[in-house]
């Protein structure tokens, strides 16, 4: 007996030191379980409104616009997030954004419930939404980097993406929960789920007020919108003239625009691929579809946690990399509902370990100075596409001849042929067989006028 419970306590610290050591410090747990609590409130109303828009209207275009209008506001308010990421105290701004969506969760909540919800409250609420969610992220981000010492960065980084991950499993798998335990008594239980974003919100908060870092960048002396707008450009400034960090967005950016915009697709593909019923089972299909995507996430971001090669880290950012074009197209030519499973959950793990490395290694070359303006530059980027090929995604879909399936695997073939590209280029050649360069780290930050 004691044998046993030697061997569990070893590979339980083993576990910690090596996958989970960033969670030993206390503001990066209450961060972590923050994100968590924001990012499945996020995913939840995900697949709830997503779905809502496809019973409420039939368009797979009127998912697609939804989509397109919680995540264009990054293109629009990210560089001004950046700035008041560096300018103002990093949990603050948390605070105020995750506030805003709180009351945009409880108004969306009672329209559903009290039947006064039209498409265009979902466009308009999705905005509100979408613009928060802009804040709040690069304020997060540019914070988590401060709650961990430099040698846990890639790790703390790890396991926050494991929480957007987990989020796209947890919040779905929630809502799933509900609608099953609520059927036998509630006639309209779908109504319901919109209050899971509620709850989470406010758990999200409770955490972050708990917080205790201090966490402020450097801009600019002066006032006005002149000062800001300079002030918001440098880490786009830094961002263009690094040469590895701009081929990684770049590549990044590709990989969002070609096969990670497939929220706007999901509820068609529930229809097509799992049988179900357009008119009353888009919920439940487009639920089971985002948990088997996000479990296997889940599991990558964890895994990847532990890895401390930089040599191994570029090597796993070139064929995640690789297996995020194949998955889709292996989704597109699924003939069952196994199949199609297994095909998403693939894309799962991939898009994810993609992801992760790719925003590690941003993080790691980021000077804390400019820190959120430059994750605020790369959150404009991610969302920005997305949000774009979402709705150029919906509006191929809903032409006829043209599938969900089909879609998805042609941008699962353009980006195997990016892929294949980016070789070409000496940056990323250099990374997939060495890592990030020791010279990556030196490049001087703009000083603060």
């Amino acid at each position: 007996m004691e044998r046993n419970e030697f061997i569990v306590a070893r590979a339980g610290r083993f576990l910690n030191d090596r996958f989970l050591p960033a969670l030993q410090y206390s503001d990066y747990r209450k961060l972590w379980y923050a994100s968590m609590c924001s990012q499945s409130s996020a995913w939840a109303l995900i697949v709830a409104r997503g779905a809502l828009a496809k019973s409420l209207t039939g368009s797979d275009l009127w998912t697609g616009l939804v989509t397109f209008a919680a995540m264009i506001p990054s293109v629009l308010i990210s560089p001004l997030a950046g700035y008041l990421a560096d300018r103002f105290d990093r949990r603050a701004v948390m605070l105020w954004s995750f506030g805003v969506n709180l009351a945009h969760n409880l108004l969306l909540a009672f329209l559903v419930v009290f039947g006064a919800i039209e498409a265009w409250h979902l466009v308009l609420l999705a905005v509100v939404n979408g613009s928060a969610r802009s804040i709040q992220m690069p304020a997060a981000s540019a914070l988590l980097a401060n709650t961990v010492p430099p040698e846990r960065l890639f790790n703390g980084v790890a396991l926050q993406s494991a929480t957007l991950q987990g989020s796209r499993f947890l919040g779905p798998l929630i809502m799933l929960v509900m609608l099953w335990v609520t059927d036998p008594w509630l006639d309209d239980n779908q109504s319901y789920v919109f209050f899971l974003s509620v709850l989470l919100y406010v758990m999200a908060v409770g955490f972050t007020l708990r917080i205790r870092t201090d966490s402020t960048g450097v801009v600019g002396e002066g006032s006005g919108m002149g000062v800001i707008a300079r002030d918001s450009l440098k880490g786009l400034s830094y961002m263009y003239r690094h040469p590895l960090l701009l081929s990684i967005i770049l590549l990044v950016v590709a990989h969002c625009a070609m096969v990670m915009s497939f929220e706007s697709l999901f509820p068609a593909v529930a229809v097509d691929k799992l049988g179900m019923n357009p008119e009353s089972e888009v919920l439940s299909g487009f639920g089971i579809l985002m948990v088997a995507f996000g479990f296997p996430a889940l599991l990558t971001s964890m895994a990847l946690a532990g890895v401390t090669s930089d040599r191994i880290r570029g090597r796993l950012f070139l064929w995640t990399g690789v297996l995020s074009g194949i998955t889709p197209i292996a989704l597109a030519f699924s003939p069952n509902l196994p199949l199609a499973i297994l095909a998403v959950a693939g894309m799962g793990a991939s898009q994810s370990g993609f992801m992760l490395i790719g925003g590690g290694m941003l993080q790691a070359i980021a000077p804390d100075a400019i820190r959120g303006r430059l994750m605020s530059v790369y959150t404009w980027h991610i969302l920005g596409f997305m949000a774009s090929f979402n709705l150029i995604n919906g509006t191929l879909a809903s032409i006829d001849g043209i599938t969900a399936s089909l879609v998805l695997g042609v941008g699962g073939i353009l980006f195997v042929a990016t892929m294949a590209f980016s070789f070409i280029g000496h940056p990323l050649r250099s990374l997939y067989g060495r890592g990030i360069p020791a010279e990556a780290y030196v490049v001087r930050a703009p000083a603060a006028d």
